[in-house]
């Protein structure tokens, strides 16, 4: 992940951006908060490339990603 990355994470609460992880999984995912101390995003998740990873509990869980997994950060077009 970039320091462009990061920025637009920043600039992205309460926003959906498109994570690609560096494990391959992409998440479509409403940000909530970006910790520069603990390093970790977290967010709503709304669609993910990889379904068994994130076993749905509850109805809207809240996830948390640390920032070494995150490869890069794309915007969604409107």
């Amino acid at each position: 992940m970039t320091e462009n990355d990061l920025q637009l994470l920043k600039a992205s609460i309460d926003k959906i951006v498109k994570i690609i992880c560096s494990d391959g999984e992409t998440l479509l995912a409403r940000v909530h908060a970006v910790s520069d101390e603990d390093e970790d995003v977290i967010y709503d998740l709304l669609s993910t490339t990889m379904e068994f990873h994130n076993e749905k509990r509850d109805e809207e869980p809240a996830y948390l990603i640390a920032f070494r997994d995150i490869e890069r950060v794309e915007p969604l077009r409107p």
